[in-house]
C-alpha cells in the first residue's frame, strides 16, 4: 500500500492534487490505488507518499471514509515520490489528477488481482 519514505532519500517536490469534495466517489480512491500500484510495479524501490493537511496518509480508504461528509467542499492531497529524475513521475501525477475526476472509471476496469499496465 502506501509507505513512508526515508527522509534521506532525494525526493521530487510535492505536487498538490485538488479534489472536489462533492465529486469524490469511492471509485476515485480505487482508481488512485490502482495508479499507485501500477507505478510501484514498474518502480518497486520507489514509494509514493501522500499527505492530507500535512499528515501522512497510510490508508486512502480510511481517508475517504473521513471525507465522505456533505460539509467537505474540497481538499488537496500532496503527493511525494522519491526521485524527480524518473520519467514516470510526471505521468504518475497526471494519472492521479485524472483519477480524481469523475472520469475515474478507466482506472478501475481491470481483472481481479491484476495491476493496470499504466507505466
Amino acid at each position: 500500500m502506501l509507505e513512508a519514505i526515508p527522509v534521506a532519500l532525494k525526493s521530487a517536490p510535492p505536487k498538490a492534487i485538488l479534489v472536489s469534495g462533492g465529486a469524490l466517489k469511492f471509485g476515485n480512491v480505487e482508481a488512485w490505488l490502482n495508479v499507485i500500484s501500477s507505478y510501484r510495479m514498474r518502480h518497486p524501490a520507489h514509494a509514493v507518499r501522500i499527505l492530507y493537511h500535512g499528515e501522512a496518509v497510510m490508508n486512502l480508504v480510511d481517508l475517504f471514509k473521513k471525507l465522505d461528509h456533505p460539509d467537505v467542499q474540497g481538499f488537496e492531497l500532496e503527493v511525494f515520490t522519491p526521485d524527480n529524475e524518473r520519467k514516470d513521475v510526471p505521468k504518475l501525477y497526471r494519472l492521479l489528477v485524472e483519477a480524481s475526476t469523475p472520469d475515474y472509471q478507466k482506472f478501475i476496469a481491470k481483472d481481479l488481482y491484476k495491476v493496470l499496465p499504466l507505466f
